[in-house]
């Protein structure tokens, strides 16, 4: 397994000057070149770029101790860094990890959190602590929003000794308060709060509301502390990325085949077999007019970036995937490709949905040899062997 070093000025350079491709600059160029200014220190920045998201380790409720302890061994870590990735979005499902209704840390449970952390500081990544929320009634009852304030106060409190240059505190994963954003503001800000002053040195991280994607960001009110990096999360276009998912309404269900890029052209053959699912047909003849391209996701990204710039705050794109079963591995590659480049050319870190799910690298084991999705890590310029 070849290991990814550092991108030194003189090799970037020398990469500029004899015209290599931009697939050989994926993620490699330092987040801080563009952000830093507002508080985070640059080194922490750096280590955004390159992620995977861990979403199945701390997302159950009775997990057994054998796989809360080795979920993620010693060595898939440490292949994870050989790969090229800087960090982990460590995903922890509150229910799994704290009790509701007093708002404090699961004991039985933190002590392996705690060596998770550990087991991947060992192999030189970062660990951004992302609370991922899913218990979406949870939102709108008081009782709970004051335990979670006190959950925080005592999570930070806990893990407050862990590198601050090498640990991040994610307060909310995907914040919804649909018409009801200026709750998640208050909320935010509460939470925020609560962490700064157990752990005074670590970033914060949060998102806007309604699913934490670019459009929120444009609702949400600016935290008071310089330390805090601005979250955002993109599956566009919907059509091509959840294609064939049965839990993301009636319309993408049908879906299959999608291709990407879009245009009329492409799509029309796939329209026939979607007359009796008008929603679906239309929906696709939509995406196929909206010629989703490089150019058209930049279009979407921008909206974003000129929210981070006009308020001088480094951005972070915490989730983005293809559901697999139905879009063909050449469509996907060009997704993932065009995707990644589009983050990397505007200097935004990005974590992969996910290490652990089919959404993007997918690890599993063939012949007890670990394997991840050769088609999204060669998209994404990460090293295989």
């Amino acid at each position: 397994m070849k290991i990814v070093r550092p991108l030194t000025r003189r090799k970037f350079l020398h990469l500029m000057s004899t015209g290599a491709g931009a697939t050989a600059l994926i993620g490699l160029r330092p987040l801080a070149w563009s952000s830093g200014t507002n508080g985070v220190p640059a080194n922490r920045l750096s280590r955004l770029a390159r992620g995977a998201n861990i979403c199945r380790w701390f997302r159950g409720r009775n997990a057994r101790p054998a796989e809360l302890a080795d979920y993620v061994t010693e060595s898939e870590a440490k292949r994870m860094r050989e790969m090229g990735l800087t960090h982990v979005r460590l995903c922890l499902q509150p229910r799994a990890v704290m009790d509701a209704s007093t708002g404090e840390v699961r004991p039985e449970v933190a002590p392996y959190v705690d060596a998770a952390i550990e087991r991947f500081h060992r192999a030189g990544l970062l660990v951004l602590i992302d609370l991922h929320n899913e218990d979406r009634p949870a939102e709108i009852n008081p009782a709970w929003q004051d335990a979670f304030v006190k959950f925080w106060t005592e999570l930070a409190s806990r893990l407050k000794h862990f590198d601050p240059d090498l640990t991040m505190f994610e307060i909310i994963n995907e914040p919804v308060f649909k018409g009801r954003e200026e709750e998640w503001n208050s909320l935010n800000q509460r939470l925020a709060a609560a962490i700064r002053k157990a752990a005074p040195d670590h970033t914060i991280m949060t998102s806007g509301p309604n699913w934490g994607g670019i459009d929120g960001l444009r609702k949400l009110k600016l935290l008071d502390d310089p330390n805090v990096v601005y979250s955002f999360h993109c599956y566009d276009p919907f059509a091509f990325t959840h294609q064939g998912a049965t839990w993301a309404g009636p319309d993408v269900k049908p879906l299959r085949n999608v291709p990407y890029p879009s245009s009329p052209e492409e799509v029309a053959p796939l329209l026939a077999d979607l007359e009796q699912y008008s929603g679906s047909k239309k929906m696709l003849e939509n995406y196929g007019n909206q010629r989703w391209n490089k150019a058209r996701l930049a279009a979407r990204f921008k909206e974003g970036i000129e929210w981070g710039a006009h308020n001088n705050v480094p951005l972070y794109c915490g989730e983005f995937g293809v559901l697999p079963t139905y879009a063909k591995p050449e469509h996907r590659a060009n997704w993932f490709r065009d995707f990644g480049q589009v983050l990397a050319e505007n200097r935004i870190g990005w974590a992969v949905w996910g290490w652990d799910e089919g959404f993007g690298l997918n690890r599993h084991r063939v012949d007890g040899s670990l394997e991840v999705d050769r088609t999204v890590a060669t998209a994404l310029g990460l090293t295989l062997s």
